[in-house]
């Protein structure tokens, strides 16, 4: 097959961009009168192979590219196998299974994912033979750890080098400043351990172990759980709806698309409106194929690959924006962990004695936890009609978002009071019984965190609810290498006074989550409602 030629807007849409930490970047966005207390980060795993053997037209049936990663991928799998008490050497065993995605010879096609699906045996124009290097299916590949160890030598460079935030090296008597949580999947988990290997590379032989939670995946809120038969429902709905609206560029792509030699064969002569999903099954192959230098037929350029990230997030991820149910039940429970991490370092580093929280929260997961926590910080719930940004794309390989708790006890506070403030308490005492659209912070938000002590003259001291007594804590969110502009901190009252509306009051930024963040029972009974 002949290469095609394809320009940088595939590298664009395909590589999450790390901030450029300049000097003048640093002073920027964290004078000295901004203390970090808390970040939690977030990350979708590095670059991988496709979840199976599709399209073998165009794309291998051996995946070689794994040469240098497959030995730690066997020592992972080893060491998984010792220290828990499901898993074997390959991956599978009692409790909690695990998810290897290292299949055999004779089961290496995955079956039959993202609708039309081949599961063909290997064409005759594809030379590739199974090497030492041959990667699996979904298999984070060497390309995606160098991805995930650059990621976390950049926080290094920020948390540890230019803010001195984080410790320089992780000490044998202290094992409490990370928090370390993955998804079952091992390409998540295995980034998650180069994540570390860039912010500590030297790690001291007396250094502690560090705990990873994993939940089991019927469990896990890093992801949407499509048991839930309402978000299922309502998503498919919207995204059907989506596909229609947009289906004049989705018959073009369809045509340019059977105008390919390979693709045409794998592609449905007629596009189904509201049915197909082509753009997220055809990218699922060609991206990492275009990622990994691989030869593709003439015609799947970076253009071709920018309209199939465009498309496939219209099929898949507009619905979470337009509706904040569907945003919830998708990732609303990991919202609400999200929020208690904020509420307890604000009290920890309040509480007048020495106590003890995780300085860094590091989450490993996928392009299924980003996105919809993308429409939670972008939803706008002042405008009547909900809408992604018409250039939403789906998530890069190691895309990143950070979640800071900032304090700042010099600059000036906003003076005037966010509109919601002004608005009438909702008559009901008890937050979980306030409808989610009218909640102006999360439930596991306490009372006690907005009380302060009073002392009159000549009485004792008194607890006093103040709703300006956190007015010191601000959050900000980045996403890759930009700071978001969360909807709810537009108002004056609801960002800090000299960096904008990029850095939340804390209750500019408990209003913006409020209406997603979801209790384990709140999202069992919205997913089973009629």
């Amino acid at each position: 097959m002949a290469p095609s030629n394809t320009s940088s807007a595939a590298s664009d849409v395909l590589r999450a961009p790390l901030p450029t930490l300049t000097p003048e970047f640093v002073a920027e966005h964290y004078p000295s009168q901004l203390r970090l207390v808390h970040v939690d980060l977030l990350h979708r795993h590095g670059e991988r192979t496709p979840v199976s053997h599709r399209i073998p037209e165009i794309s291998p049936k051996y995946w070689n590219i794994c040469a240098k990663g497959n030995p730690l991928h066997r020592d992972f799998l080893k060491a998984i196998g010792r220290n828990t008490e499901s898993a074997g050497e390959d991956g599978t065993g009692g409790g909690v299974q695990w998810q290897s995605h290292i299949f055999k010879n004779a089961t290496r096609s995955g079956g039959t994912i993202f609708g039309v699906s081949s599961a063909a045996a290997q064409h005759p124009s594809d030379t590739s033979q199974p090497t030492e290097a041959t990667c699996g299916f979904g298999q984070l590949t060497d390309t995606g750890r160098q991805s995930m160890a650059a990621l976390g030598a950049n926080m290094r460079e920020l948390y540890v080098d230019a803010l001195r935030f984080l410790p320089n090296t992780l000490h044998s008597d202290k094992n409490d400043t990370l928090y370390l949580r993955t998804t079952i999947y091992t390409r998540a988990f295995e980034s998650l351990q180069h994540v570390l290997g860039g912010l500590y590379p030297e790690i001291p032989v007396d250094s502690p172990k560090l705990r990873v939670h994993v939940r089991p995946s019927d469990r896990d809120n890093m992801f949407p759980d499509f048991g839930c038969k309402q978000m299922v429902k309502q998503s498919m709905k919207l995204n059907a709806q989506n596909i229609e609206r947009n289906e004049v560029e989705f018959q073009q792509l369809h045509r340019d698309m059977l105008k390919i030699p390979g693709l045409s064969a794998y592609l449905d002569t007629d596009h189904k409106s509201g049915q197909a999903q082509a753009a997220i099954s055809v990218m699922d192959v060609v991206a990492p194929m275009h990622i990994h230098d691989m030869p593709l037929p003439q015609g799947i350029n970076g253009e071709l690959i920018g309209r199939l990230s465009h498309m496939a997030s219209v099929e898949n991820l507009h619905s979470a924006w337009q509706s904040s149910a569907v945003a919830r039940m998708q990732i609303g429970k990991l919202v609400y962990e999200l929020a208690g991490n904020i509420v307890d370092a604000v009290q920890t580093d309040r509480a007048p004695i020495a106590a003890t929280q995780p300085q860094l929260g590091i989450y490993s997961g996928h392009d299924t936890t980003l996105a919809p926590l993308l429409a939670v910080f972008g939803h706008d719930a002042d405008k009547s009609a909900h809408d992604a940004p018409p250039n939403l794309e789906w998530p890069p390989y190691a895309s990143s978002m950070r979640i800071e708790l900032l304090n700042d006890t010099v600059s000036p506070h906003p003076t005037v009071q966010p509109a919601w403030e002004q608005d009438p308490a909702h008559p009901s005492a008890d937050p979980s019984k306030v409808p989610f659209d009218e909640r102006v912070r999360p439930t596991n938000v306490p009372k006690s965190l907005y009380q302060w002590t009073s002392r009159r003259q000549g009485s004792g001291p008194t607890e006093q609810v103040n709703p300006r007594a956190t007015r010191d804590y601000y959050v900000r969110v980045w996403y890759n290498d930009r700071a978001l502009l969360l909807p709810a901190c537009r108002d004056p009252g609801a960002h800090h006074s000299k960096h904008g509306p990029s850095v939340c009051t804390l209750d500019g930024f408990f209003k913006q989550i409020a209406r997603f963040a979801a209790t384990e029972k709140e999202t069992r009974v919205e997913c089973l409602a009629s």
